[in-house]
């Protein structure tokens, strides 16, 4: 069994829903997720919910027990050793568990060696965690439930334009000033350059803005170009990602969310421009979380 830690919002929720997958379909064993933190007060940050149910994923929710019977003294683990991996071995035989905590945000190999019964903790954010198995992540990302109302008129406009998505990611990056020193927020002027580039490589570009802030957007950034708002509410942030992900082309912000808009297209001529700046912490070494196919501004 592999069960993975799952913490932050949906884009957050992915990365790790996927690096537990291909550790467990590698394994040949099943992926479980403990909800724990996400049902927690979660240490006072921004509140987050559960946010894979609306999409096609295998895996089931790990019980408390399954949870504790991993973390827990009681079955024989060890205090937390160097390099942010914590070994136990169970009691009386040779079958080894471990926790592995992500030792930094830049892509580590070591998970990829991994055992079996492993629980996995932290943000996993590069494709290289699932690259061999990309096609068993897309299925598993599909949606659910057919659209309804408005987003299927989108949809058809979206499908039937080189249409863009621009994704303007507000809320507590950009109001919380302990999340905006860790994470910042684009600059209008790395929109406007974004555009540029695709005015330049898509003939007729049309324009979809997905952003939690879309009045903020209205005063505050000119592209130069129309554009359609798009904006179904946090509780309703897979119907984002859906139309999102059906967009040709794909201008992101520095969020998890907008990443997987563009890597879930299946356009695959499509331009994806990206902040080359993904954080404000530089004590971070962010290189691996984009791919080398996508242009950094």
């Amino acid at each position: 069994m592999v069960i993975v830690k799952l913490k932050g919002g949906m884009g957050n929720q992915m990365f790790q829903y996927a690096a537990g997958c291909r550790l467990a379909h590698h394994h040949r064993t099943e992926l479980k997720l403990d909800l724990s933190y996400l049902e927690s007060g979660q240490d006072g940050c921004v509140r987050r919910e559960y946010a894979l149910d609306h999409l096609c994923i295998n895996a089931g929710v790990a019980s408390e027990a399954e949870v504790n019977d991993l973390l827990s003294s009681r079955s024989g683990w060890l205090k937390p050793q160097g390099g942010g991996r914590d070994r136990g071995r169970t009691g009386g035989g040779d079958s080894s568990l471990q926790v592995f905590r992500e030792r930094h945000f830049h892509f580590d190999p070591d998970v990829l060696r991994l055992p079996d019964n492993t629980y996995l903790d932290g943000y996993w954010q590069s494709e290289r965690y699932f690259e061999d198995c990309k096609q068993i992540i897309r299925d598993e990302f599909k949606f659910k439930s057919p659209m309804v109302g408005e987003s299927v008129e989108l949809a058809e406009l979206i499908q039937s334009t080189n249409s863009v998505s621009i994704h303007v990611r507000r809320g507590d990056m950009a109001n919380d000033p302990r999340v905006k020193a860790i994470h910042g927020v684009c600059e209008p002027s790395y929109y406007q350059q974004a555009v540029s580039k695709i005015e330049k490589s898509v003939q007729d570009p049309c324009f979809f803005l997905f952003s939690d802030d879309v009045e903020w957007v209205r005063n505050n950034l000119s592209i130069g170009r129309e554009f359609t708002p798009i904006d179904n509410g946090v509780d309703k942030a897979y119907a984002d990602l859906r139309l999102m992900s059906l967009c040709q082309n794909h201008i992101l912000a520095n969020s998890t969310f907008s990443w997987w808009g563009a890597w879930l297209c299946q356009n695959r001529s499509k331009k994806v421009i990206a902040p080359r700046k993904w954080l404000n912490v530089t004590k971070r070494d962010t290189s691996d979380v984009l791919p080398d196919s996508w242009l950094k501004l």
